[in-house]
């Protein structure tokens, strides 16, 4: 048994993308909107629901978890940092070892 796969279209003719909305109101919620949307005037400005409305303890929890989920975004975004700087101290302390040793045994004695 196959699946029936339902292309809706936007006021543009074109495929409407199906997107998910991240907002306080609708968190994870997903829709379709303009092929066109790029934020500026050029799109038709159709949009249409693809899930059915939250229930109210997930409008409850969801602005909860999704900051939550930026806090540990961003405290993951600090650490890869933080392993870019460490792996360029660690590189350069390589080298001048290296280079402290060549000059330690070319010298004349």
């Amino acid at each position: 048994m196959s699946k029936q796969v339902l292309i809706t279209r936007c006021n543009c003719g074109l495929t409407a993308p199906l997107k998910t909305s991240w907002t306080d109101a609708n968190p994870g919620r997903r829709f379709f909107g303009c092929a066109k949307y790029d934020g500026k005037a050029n799109q038709c400005g159709f949009f249409e629901w693809f899930d059915p409305r939250t229930c109210p303890r997930g409008m409850e929890v969801g602005p909860h978890l999704m900051k939550k989920n930026k806090a540990l975004q961003s405290e993951l975004d600090l650490q890869k940092h933080t392993v870019k700087v460490l792996k360029v101290m660690l590189g350069a302390s390589w080298v001048a070892l290296i280079v402290m040793g060549v000059l330690l045994f070319s010298t004349p004695k």
